[in-house]
């Protein structure tokens, strides 16, 4: 309906203005104020935007996981996962089969409409927004929204007991090899009251964010070379040959190899624009490295 898509226009306004809040604070308070004074955002569990595979698109995850058999949780994920002890786990993974877990294949196919957005993850934008002081809400009351919103959308209970909780995510053991275990990197928990000043508040926030948008790959990823949350473990081997740094981590994908041969006009524009080279290390421009509030 119409209300479905102005709730949906203004929430992506509300995503774009917190992805420039790093690096232009005006343009992010201006374009996220005028979605406060539209106030219509997705707010219920069962606001969700996906893309429908009834035309005969198929969903990239459930290919991969048909074809490939290689969709499998990764180390920070089962860090805070099982960390927390999060009831969202049995929905988003099955079981271990012998060391592997994997992703829920049962539930998620080819045919499954992949998600873009959920009412959870804009309860933590407006979380976000609220910290920085852009909107005049309260960032304990729109982050614990955000995580009761994610679990109502999954069918887990707990919640109320998981807002209070001081656990931290667990150490990584690796089922094969121990020279690839790592102890964890976030020690921040799910409890707000727990948070030591504006930055941890935003970890909280971010953290949560991150599980909440599972399974949007993208999203996440892109949400986490913006902020740095969450913390993700380091990679223990770095076979880029120099052209990423192993303590900041992949920043972008590089353009098609064959776009410099095809149209190097294309090409020269495009890593003009980029600002350096075009490899995984190199920044986008709303990628500042830092948190500034």
């Amino acid at each position: 309906t119409l209300a479905e898509w102005v709730k949906f226009g203004n929430s992506l306004r509300l995503r774009l203005a917190m992805r420039v809040a790093n690096v232009d604070k005006a343009l992010a308070t201006e374009q996220a104020q005028k979605s406060f004074t539209l106030g219509q955002f997705l707010e219920a569990p069962n606001e969700i935007i996906s893309v429908s595979t009834a035309g005969g698109y198929n969903n990239p995850l459930g290919e991969i996981n048909k074809s490939w058999g290689e969709v499998f949780m990764g180390a920070t994920m089962e860090s805070v996962l099982t960390g927390y002890d999060d009831p969202r786990m049995s929905k988003y993974y099955d079981p271990a089969n012998g060391a592997v877990i994997t992703w829920k294949e049962n539930d998620v196919s080819q045919k499954t409409n992949p998600i873009l957005m959920t009412a959870a993850e804009v309860w933590f934008l407006r979380a976000e927004a609220a910290l920085r002081g852009i909107s005049t809400e309260d960032p304990k009351i729109c982050y614990e929204t955000g995580v009761k919103t994610s679990f109502e959308q999954w069918g887990v209970g707990g919640v109320d007991a998981y807002l209070q909780s001081d656990k931290t995510p667990a150490d990584y053991k690796d089922p094969f090899d121990t020279q690839f275990d790592m102890n964890a990197r976030i020690t921040t928990t799910p409890n707000w009251a727990d948070a030591n000043g504006t930055e941890e508040q935003f970890e909280k926030i971010m953290t949560q964010k991150w599980l909440a948008i599972y399974p949007e790959g993208n999203e996440a990823w892109t949400e986490q070379r913006r902020t740095g949350y969450p913390k993700l473990f380091k990679v223990k081997v770095n076979n880029s040959g120099g052209a990423i740094n192993t303590d900041e981590m992949i920043r972008r994908l590089p353009y098609p190899e064959g776009l410099k041969t095809s149209n190097p006009t294309q090409y020269s524009s495009l890593t003009r624009a980029l600002g350096g080279a075009d490899t995984g290390g190199t920044r986008l421009w709303w990628d500042a490295g830092k948190n500034n509030f």
